[in-house]
């Protein structure tokens, strides 16, 4: 992903506000919510993708990711019935620990390094965002685990634009 480019090349564009660098513990937290939501967002909310899309992009998003991720039909991430409620257990220590790792700072701030937002705060919620939009079960499936609601929350002052 480009996050970690991107707001270095903001941060170096535009340096008034300044932005809070990355650090060793958000880019963490960041790679080990990936490694820890990445299964179950790929199998809960990649084959819901399609109910919110035009014909024309479903079209083209069912075929770019059929192909890669190897599957003949994007349903398929979701069969069995029980597979998706089996990637979710599979993945729920390692949601609970990003979740704690997240709330580290907590009593500086919200945030995941305390008082002011970091580019892992807009990454995690702006990836519990795009879930809700997809899927409110599966959004509030996230915000259940430990620290997720409270960066969401944090953040959602920047979500109302949403044109």
């Amino acid at each position: 992903m480009d996050s970690t480019p991107i707001a270095l090349f903001l941060e170096s564009t535009y340096p008034a506000p300044p932005l809070t660098p990355p650090s060793g513990h958000d880019l963490a937290i960041q790679s080990r919510a990936r490694a820890a939501v990445g299964p179950a967002f790929r199998t809960s909310i990649t084959p819901r993708e399609l109910r919110i899309l035009s014909p024309r992009s479903q079209e083209y998003f069912r075929r770019t990711r059929e192909a890669a991720l190897g599957v003949q039909r994007l349903e398929e991430l979701l069969e069995p019935p029980g597979k998706e409620e089996e990637v979710w257990r599979g993945v729920e220590g390692a949601m609970r620990e990003v979740g704690e790792m997240m709330r580290t700072s907590k009593a500086e701030g919200p945030f995941v390094l305390g008082e002011r937002p970091c580019q892992t705060d807009f990454w995690i919620a702006g990836a519990l965002q795009a879930a809700r939009v997809v899927d409110e079960g599966v959004w509030r499936r996230v915000v259940a685990f430990p620290g997720f609601a409270e960066v969401y929350g944090a953040c959602e002052g920047w979500m109302g634009k949403m044109d």
